[in-house]
Parts: structure tokens; C-alpha cells; sequence
């Protein structure tokens, strides 16, 4: 019985977030026009497609950068 109510919590928020992205990508498109009612649409979209993967190779390229900086701190402490 738990479960039955987390799932109608999740459809709840799936129908609202969905009815909020058509609502202001219609809204947008009043105001200023087809094209950028399209890139607000689709931004939420790209951005949780594509998030994640672009956040850990930013991770991943800060943490590296930071080892090199080590290692060449070490090896300018050491020569």
C-alpha cells in the first residue's frame, strides 16, 4: 500500500510537470514567438537528457586538472 501511494505521487508530478511545460511553452510562444517557444520547450528536456552525463565530465576534467596541478607542484617542490 505504500507503493501504490509513491506511484500516485510520481504520476502526479509526470501530469504537472507536463502541464506546466505545455502551459508556458504556449505561453512563450504568445509572447515572443514560434522559435523560442520551441528551445523553452525543449530545453527542460535536453537539459535532464543531457545533465548528468555533461556534469560528470565536468567533474571528471576538474579532477584531473587538479591532480596535474599536484603533481606539478610536487615535482617543481622536488627538482
Amino acid at each position: 500500500m505504500h507503493h501504490q501511494g509513491r506511484d500516485q505521487d510520481g504520476a502526479l508530478a509526470a501530469v504537472l510537470a507536463a502541464l506546466l511545460l505545455v502551459g508556458g511553452t504556449l505561453i512563450v510562444r504568445e509572447l515572443l514567438g514560434l522559435w523560442p517557444a520551441v528551445a523553452a520547450g525543449m530545453a527542460p528536456a535536453l537539459a535532464l537528457y543531457g545533465g548528468p552525463p555533461v556534469a560528470r565530465r565536468i567533474a571528471v576534467a576538474v579532477e584531473v586538472r587538479r591532480f596535474r596541478r599536484h603533481l606539478a607542484y610536487h615535482d617543481r617542490a622536488a627538482g
